[in-house]
């Protein structure tokens, strides 16, 4: 059984956050130099455990990671396909708490590894009351999420829906809202550590840079963080409107409305970094217009890529360093404005005379 979740609830997991684990990876990796790799994640660790502050972020994170593991699965197994696991709560309470035990190595993996490497650098700096409290939460949320599991499992069937003075409020949202409505009902978690993790990279590329002045090039470039940091909203969004919109392919939609609708989504997504984008650029007209353009063009462009490579992860992650590097060696060169105009063009051409011919449902 162990097996079966791993193969079927584990591997859904970290497909559909690859875009979130794509980031960490170029955080970790991506920004030093190669020949300051090794200091720069230390430094990292050791800012998480010589300070209660930095305690502070680095549990919150976790616990943050954690929910979103414990509410995805319990999404998951709300699905027919899913039925199987529903044996796992006729078998005793030790079997069941050790196979959510074993399954949980396996989703807090990243924790574990981050977990590991901060108890080796806690000890040999002598930080032993900062390796204790990571052990301890570290343990708690662990063991935490596995009684949550079996006792979801378990007495499941107990619940009853209260239907006294349940008053439902119909409320008719347009189309091109019922994106956002899905991310702020079953990805809003998703939504917020992407938001967090977007406005510190945008923060921290401007705290980096402070020395340059409010150059346009710093700002695209901290503008560029963040877009690629919502490459994993972009991939649920798609998907959304693969499983549970494709009937709009059958209403006379026009293709024009489909793409203000993406544009408008967008748009409402990144709205916070627009804000921030505005405000750090004094209210120059001339920046802001470049930061609108590049913004909206950059996700549409995410979205482009993930029709191309036909939803496929393996060849979107590495189209999204391709174009990562790209785009930060145009921005460095000043050929941003050209640059977000052949995206922009590129992708309204592609969404035109090519979308409607991709029914992902049929890609295997």
């Amino acid at each position: 059984m162990l097996k079966l979740l791993i193969n079927s609830l584990a591997k859904d997991f970290y497909q559909r956050h690859a875009g979130f684990f794509l980031f960490g990876i170029y955080f970790l990796f991506g920004i030093p130099e190669p020949s300051q790799l090794i200091e720069y994640n230390k430094a990292l660790l050791l800012a998480g455990i010589s300070s209660p502050v930095g305690m502070a972020v680095v549990f919150i994170s976790w616990v943050l990671y954690a929910a979103k593991a414990h509410l995805f699965i319990n999404q998951k197994l709300r699905l027919h396909q899913y039925n199987f696991t529903k044996e796992i709560g006729s078998r005793e309470k030790g079997v069941q708490l050790k196979l959510w035990l074993s399954f949980n190595s396996v989703i807090l993996l990243p924790i574990l590894i981050y977990v590991i490497l901060l108890i080796i650098l806690g000890l040999k700096f002598q930080f032993y009351s900062s390796v204790t409290s990571i052990i301890v939460v570290f343990l708690a949320l662990f063991f935490v999420l596995a009684w949550l599991r079996f006792h979801s499992m378990t007495f499941d069937f107990l619940k009853q829906e209260n239907k006294l003075f349940n008053i439902q409020f119909k409320i008719k949202r347009p189309f091109f809202s019922w994106p956002i409505h899905y991310l702020f009902n079953e990805q809003l978690l998703m939504l917020l550590l992407c938001k967090i993790i977007s406005l510190f990279l945008f923060k921290g590329i401007l705290w980096m840079f402070a020395d340059v002045g409010d150059d346009i090039r710093v700002l695209l470039t901290a503008l560029l963080a963040s877009v690629i940091c919502h490459s994993g909203l972009v991939i649920n969004l798609l998907r959304f409107e693969t499983e549970q919109l494709n009937f709009g392919r059958s209403l006379p939609i026009r293709i024009s409305k489909r793409l203000r609708n993406w544009l408008l989504v967008f748009s409402i997504i990144l709205l916070p970094e627009w804000v921030l984008f505005t405000v750090t650029a004094h209210y120059n007209l001339y920046s802001i217009a470049n930061g609108l353009l590049f913004g909206l063009t950059g996700l549409f462009f995410l979205l482009t890529l993930l029709y191309l490579v036909k939803l496929n992860l393996d060849s979107y992650i590495k189209s999204l360093l391709f174009f990562f590097f790209i785009t930060l060696y145009i921005i460095l060169g000043h050929y941003y404005i050209l640059y977000s105009l052949l995206m922009i063009t590129f992708s309204l051409l592609f969404y035109v005379r090519i979308v409607n011919k991709i029914d992902f449902r049929e890609i295997k």
